[in-house]
Protein backbone atom coordinates (compact mmCIF):
# COMPACT_ATOMS: atom_id res chain seq x y z
CA UNK A 1 0.00 0.00 0.00
CA UNK A 2 1.28 3.21 -1.08
CA UNK A 3 2.49 5.71 1.80
CA UNK A 4 0.34 8.43 2.85
CA UNK A 5 1.88 12.05 2.49
CA UNK A 6 3.55 13.60 5.57
CA UNK A 7 0.04 15.67 6.40
CA UNK A 8 -2.20 13.08 5.85
CA UNK A 9 0.01 10.72 8.50
CA UNK A 10 0.01 13.94 10.89
CA UNK A 11 -3.53 14.33 10.73
CA UNK A 12 -4.48 10.56 11.09
CA UNK A 13 -1.61 10.26 14.55
CA UNK A 14 -3.19 13.25 16.16
CA UNK A 15 -7.01 11.91 15.13
CA UNK A 16 -5.38 8.49 17.09
CA UNK A 17 -3.65 9.77 19.82
CA UNK A 18 -6.85 11.84 20.80
CA UNK A 19 -9.07 9.40 21.04
CA UNK A 20 -6.95 7.15 22.86
CA UNK A 21 -6.30 9.85 25.17
CA UNK A 22 -9.83 10.37 25.82
CA UNK A 23 -10.62 6.71 25.78
CA UNK A 24 -7.95 5.52 28.30
CA UNK A 25 -8.75 8.47 30.46
CA UNK A 26 -12.49 7.04 30.89
CA UNK A 27 -11.95 3.80 30.86
CA UNK A 28 -8.36 2.60 32.07
CA UNK A 29 -5.59 0.48 29.99
CA UNK A 30 -7.76 -2.26 30.57
CA UNK A 31 -11.02 -0.95 30.12
CA UNK A 32 -10.16 -0.40 25.95
CA UNK A 33 -9.00 -2.03 23.18
CA UNK A 34 -7.31 -1.73 19.89
CA UNK A 35 -10.83 -2.00 18.88
CA UNK A 36 -12.49 0.01 20.82
CA UNK A 37 -9.66 3.10 19.55
CA UNK A 38 -10.38 2.17 16.05
CA UNK A 39 -13.92 2.32 16.44
CA UNK A 40 -13.81 6.20 17.74
CA UNK A 41 -11.40 6.73 15.10
CA UNK A 42 -13.47 5.65 12.16
CA UNK A 43 -9.96 4.37 11.16
CA UNK A 44 -9.04 0.38 10.61
CA UNK A 45 -7.09 -1.81 13.72
CA UNK A 46 -4.52 -1.47 11.00
CA UNK A 47 -4.11 2.03 10.84
CA UNK A 48 -3.21 2.01 14.26
CA UNK A 49 -0.87 -0.64 13.75
CA UNK A 50 0.60 1.78 11.37
CA UNK A 51 1.67 4.61 14.33
CA UNK A 52 1.71 2.15 16.88
CA UNK A 53 3.40 -1.26 17.97
CA UNK A 54 0.33 -1.64 19.69
CA UNK A 55 -1.83 -0.54 22.91
CA UNK A 56 0.86 -0.31 25.53
CA UNK A 57 2.88 1.98 23.06
CA UNK A 58 -0.06 3.86 22.75
CA UNK A 59 -1.32 4.07 26.34
CA UNK A 60 2.40 5.27 27.25
CA UNK A 61 1.93 7.88 24.64
CA UNK A 62 -0.74 9.26 25.84
CA UNK A 63 0.37 8.70 29.44
CA UNK A 64 3.10 11.23 28.82
CA UNK A 65 0.59 13.52 27.42
CA UNK A 66 -1.33 13.87 31.03
CA UNK A 67 1.97 14.27 32.49
CA UNK A 68 2.71 17.14 30.33
CA UNK A 69 -1.10 18.67 30.65
CA UNK A 70 0.60 18.42 35.04
CA UNK A 71 3.77 19.94 34.06
CA UNK A 72 2.04 22.59 31.80
CA UNK A 73 -0.44 23.93 34.22
CA UNK A 74 1.27 22.85 37.94
CA UNK A 75 4.63 21.45 38.63
CA UNK A 76 6.34 24.08 35.90
CA UNK A 77 4.82 27.07 37.25
CA UNK A 78 5.86 25.83 40.69
CA UNK A 79 8.96 24.75 40.00
CA UNK A 80 10.33 28.15 38.44
CA UNK A 81 8.16 30.21 41.44
CA UNK A 82 11.08 31.77 43.86
CA UNK A 83 8.89 32.29 46.53
CA UNK A 84 7.73 29.51 48.81
CA UNK A 85 4.16 31.07 49.41
CA UNK A 86 3.22 31.84 45.62
CA UNK A 87 4.55 28.63 44.93
CA UNK A 88 2.07 27.09 46.59
CA UNK A 89 -0.42 28.57 45.39
CA UNK A 90 0.87 27.62 41.75
CA UNK A 91 -0.23 24.27 42.98
CA UNK A 92 -3.54 25.38 43.67
CA UNK A 93 -4.17 27.83 40.33
CA UNK A 94 -2.76 25.17 38.01
CA UNK A 95 -5.25 22.45 39.34
CA UNK A 96 -7.96 25.20 38.58
CA UNK A 97 -6.73 26.04 35.26
CA UNK A 98 -6.39 22.01 34.60
CA UNK A 99 -9.89 21.23 35.69
CA UNK A 100 -11.15 23.30 32.88
CA UNK A 101 -8.77 22.67 30.35
CA UNK A 102 -11.17 20.76 27.31
CA UNK A 103 -8.34 18.32 26.98
CA UNK A 104 -9.52 16.48 30.52
CA UNK A 105 -13.22 17.78 30.27
CA UNK A 106 -14.13 14.25 30.73
CA UNK A 107 -12.17 13.40 33.55
CA UNK A 108 -8.67 11.51 34.14
CA UNK A 109 -9.68 8.58 36.25
CA UNK A 110 -8.43 6.19 34.22
CA UNK A 111 -4.86 6.57 34.27
CA UNK A 112 -4.63 5.81 37.71
CA UNK A 113 -5.95 2.37 36.96
CA UNK A 114 -2.75 0.78 35.53
CA UNK A 115 -1.98 -2.99 35.93
CA UNK A 116 0.22 -4.63 37.90
CA UNK A 117 1.12 -7.51 34.85
CA UNK A 118 4.37 -8.10 33.82
CA UNK A 119 3.52 -6.94 29.65
CA UNK A 120 2.48 -3.27 31.52
CA UNK A 121 5.19 -2.79 33.89
CA UNK A 122 6.86 -0.28 31.58
CA UNK A 123 3.19 1.63 32.05
CA UNK A 124 3.11 1.16 35.97
CA UNK A 125 6.96 2.28 36.05
CA UNK A 126 6.25 5.74 34.01
CA UNK A 127 3.32 6.64 36.25
CA UNK A 128 5.67 5.89 39.05
CA UNK A 129 8.13 7.80 37.93
CA UNK A 130 6.27 10.74 37.25
CA UNK A 131 4.93 10.79 40.70
CA UNK A 132 8.33 10.74 42.32
CA UNK A 133 9.02 13.71 40.33
CA UNK A 134 5.85 15.52 41.22
CA UNK A 135 6.69 14.91 44.92
CA UNK A 136 10.36 16.48 44.51
CA UNK A 137 8.74 19.49 43.01
CA UNK A 138 6.60 20.00 45.82
CA UNK A 139 8.75 19.01 48.54
CA UNK A 140 11.14 21.93 47.20
CA UNK A 141 8.47 24.17 47.13
CA UNK A 142 7.58 23.52 50.81
CA UNK A 143 11.11 23.47 52.15
CA UNK A 144 11.28 27.08 50.24
CA UNK A 145 8.44 28.24 52.22
CA UNK A 146 10.52 26.69 55.41
CA UNK A 147 13.64 27.83 54.76
CA UNK A 148 11.92 31.66 53.61
CA UNK A 149 10.91 31.30 57.26
CA UNK A 150 6.79 31.41 55.65
CA UNK A 151 5.68 27.63 57.07
CA UNK A 152 6.45 26.05 59.96
CA UNK A 153 6.47 22.02 58.99
CA UNK A 154 9.07 21.01 62.10
CA UNK A 155 9.52 16.85 60.81
CA UNK A 156 6.83 16.80 58.86
CA UNK A 157 8.01 17.96 55.19
CA UNK A 158 8.23 15.28 53.61
CA UNK A 159 5.25 13.73 54.71
CA UNK A 160 3.32 16.68 54.20
CA UNK A 161 4.99 16.79 50.59
CA UNK A 162 3.46 13.38 50.29
CA UNK A 163 -0.18 14.39 51.63
CA UNK A 164 -0.26 16.84 49.02
CA UNK A 165 0.62 15.18 46.46
CA UNK A 166 -2.43 12.94 47.52
CA UNK A 167 -4.62 15.80 47.96
CA UNK A 168 -3.83 16.38 44.19
CA UNK A 169 -5.12 13.14 43.18
CA UNK A 170 -8.46 13.48 45.25
CA UNK A 171 -8.97 16.96 44.11
CA UNK A 172 -8.45 16.55 40.17
CA UNK A 173 -10.55 12.75 39.94
CA UNK A 174 -13.52 13.71 41.03
CA UNK A 175 -14.31 17.96 39.85
CA UNK A 176 -14.48 17.35 36.60
CA UNK A 177 -18.39 16.78 38.05
CA UNK A 178 -18.14 20.17 39.19
CA UNK A 179 -18.54 23.98 37.93
CA UNK A 180 -15.66 26.15 37.44
CA UNK A 181 -17.07 28.14 40.22
CA UNK A 182 -18.13 24.96 42.54
CA UNK A 183 -13.94 24.19 41.81
CA UNK A 184 -12.78 27.53 43.16
CA UNK A 185 -14.47 27.48 46.18
CA UNK A 186 -13.42 23.60 46.98
CA UNK A 187 -9.73 24.89 46.41
CA UNK A 188 -10.34 27.74 48.30
CA UNK A 189 -11.22 25.81 51.57
CA UNK A 190 -8.22 23.83 50.76
CA UNK A 191 -6.04 26.49 50.55
CA UNK A 192 -6.95 28.11 53.76
CA UNK A 193 -7.08 24.88 55.46
CA UNK A 194 -3.26 24.42 54.40
CA UNK A 195 -1.98 28.29 55.56
CA UNK A 196 -3.90 28.13 58.77
CA UNK A 197 -2.44 25.16 59.82
CA UNK A 198 0.89 25.65 58.57
CA UNK A 199 1.50 29.08 57.86
CA UNK A 200 3.65 31.80 60.26
CA UNK A 201 2.24 34.62 60.34
CA UNK A 202 1.59 35.13 56.30
CA UNK A 203 -1.65 36.82 55.21
CA UNK A 204 -4.41 33.97 54.37
CA UNK A 205 -3.95 34.20 50.14
CA UNK A 206 -7.01 34.24 48.13
CA UNK A 207 -7.87 32.35 45.55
Amino acid sequence: MPRKPAHQQIDTLKVIQDSAFDLFARYGYDGVSIGDIAAATGLSKGALYWHYTGKEALYLDCLKRLHGLFDEYVFGPMAIEADGVRSVMALFYGLERLLVDPRVVNGVAGYWLVPSGRETAVLAEAQRAFEQRSWKVIEATLRRGVDQGQFDLAGDLEDFARAVMALGEVVILPLRHQTPEEVRRILGVLVRTVFRAYAKSAPLPKI
